[in-house]
């Protein structure tokens, strides 16, 4: 039963994105940023509901341009961010080359980054810099890459001092589940991962949002001060539902207690 469900949903999941990306190609001689982010909402709404993930928590009020910020726990992290505004996403260049997946995150004109490269870092930055000076709202996930959690790893500090030096807002939100299934440790096939999750029942995630954005001109402190919110957030969202499967995806990277902040 389990397995036919799963099969099921990979099945809805495939439909979704592929009638997604067929109507921008229709669309395309009148597409809009508008337009894209109604298609996006629309297929986000349905895959969660395919898979049985059930959103719970507040989202932001208007968002008029910023950097948006959030702890992460896999690639499903873009479908929970807590705005209906249209978003330009920051994600991993080995995601370009995923059926699917790649080929609709490019759709949505997201910002590559190669994370190893120093070159394409610094690319990166000046590319996020001028999104938001022209209004967008950009989605960044600064741990640099996902895990399990409760808390975080440790946050690349970069687009902190880029938001203290041009004076951009930071919005700030956490994500937590109650199955440590949705993390996607490195060295985890994608498939496998999503038919883990497709086998689920349900579950369930839980979503953070800080009212106000951070802002000010001493990057340190920025960073300092996101850090202390994220620590109490997401231990507070991780002792209200603790997460079953903990450890259910081999993660061999060492950390240690000082490191998760």
């Amino acid at each position: 039963m389990r397995s036919i469900r799963a099969v099921l949903r990979l099945s809805g999941i495939l439909m979704v994105i592929i009638t997604g990306l067929l109507t921008l190609v229709i669309l395309l001689p009148i597409r809009s940023r508008a337009l894209t982010n109604k298609v996006f909402l629309f297929a986000k709404k349905a895959i969660l509901k395919i898979v049985g993930i059930r959103v719970h928590g507040p989202s932001f009020d208007a968002i008029p341009e910023g950097l948006i910020v959030a702890n992460h726990r896999s690639y499903l992290d873009i479908l929970f961010v807590p705005t209906a505004e249209p978003l330009t996403i920051v994600a991993k260049r080995e995601v370009k080359s995923w059926p699917l997946i790649g080929w609709a995150a490019m759709a949505l004109g997201t910002i590559w980054v190669k994370r190893e490269n120093k070159g394409s870092r610094n690319a990166v930055r000046q590319s996020i810099v001028r999104a938001i000076k022209k209004g967008n709202r950009v989605v960044l996930f600064p741990e640099g890459t996902s895990w399990e959690g409760p808390l975080m790893l440790p946050v690349k500090p970069a687009m902190f001092y880029e938001a203290a030096h041009h004076g951009y807002p930071i919005y700030q939100w956490s994500l937590h589940f109650d199955t440590a299934k949705t993390a996607f440790p490195v060295g985890i096939n994608f498939l496998s991962h999503l038919w883990a999750i497709s086998l689920e029942k349900e579950v369930n995630a839980y979503i953070d949002v800080r009212t106000e954005p951070i802002r000010g001109t001493d990057g340190d402190a920025i960073l300092e001060d996101a850090q202390r919110w994220w620590n109490q957030s997401l231990s507070k969202l991780s002792e209200e539902h603790p997460a079953r499967d903990t450890g259910y995806w081999p993660d061999n990277r060492l950390y240690s207690s000082t490191d998760l902040v």
